[in-house]
């Protein structure tokens, strides 16, 4: 089992999918860089596995939300929290808010506090 070694190695994908979690949950904080550009081609199917992670994935999540770069959290929002389950995505619902109350203008360019927004308000708050 390895993480991911360019943006094209969906072998390491394969192999971390077939591990699964909780076996994989040392890895999961260096694997969520793998999607901060949607476009490259391990980005959805590790999307897909962090979302299969479930509240595993939240430390490395938050550590997005919580970062400086506005293109890694959308694609986290877009890719990852929008599509995990509302009990698991409440668990982020302090940082969702601080993106839609406190955005920068980075941010505000990258529409990341409009996803955020929508995923509050999907999630009923």
């Amino acid at each position: 089992m390895r993480l991911p070694e360019d943006k094209f190695d969906l072998d390491a994908v394969t192999q971390l999918e077939a591990a699964g979690f909780p076996a994989t949950a040392p890895f999961l904080g260096d694997l969520i860089a793998w999607i901060a550009d949607g476009n490259w081609p391990v980005a959805v199917p590790v999307a897909d596995f962090l979302v299969s992670a479930g509240a595993g994935a939240i430390p490395a999540l938050r550590k997005v939300l919580q970062g400086r770069d506005a293109i890694h959290q959308y694609f986290a929002l877009l890719l990852v929290v929008d599509r995990l389950p509302p009990d698991v995505a409440a668990l982020l619902h302090g940082d969702l808010k601080q993106l839609v109350t406190s955005p920068s203008l980075d941010q505000i360019r990258e529409e990341v506090p409009e996803l955020a927004e929508r995923i509050l308000q999907k999630l009923g708050n």
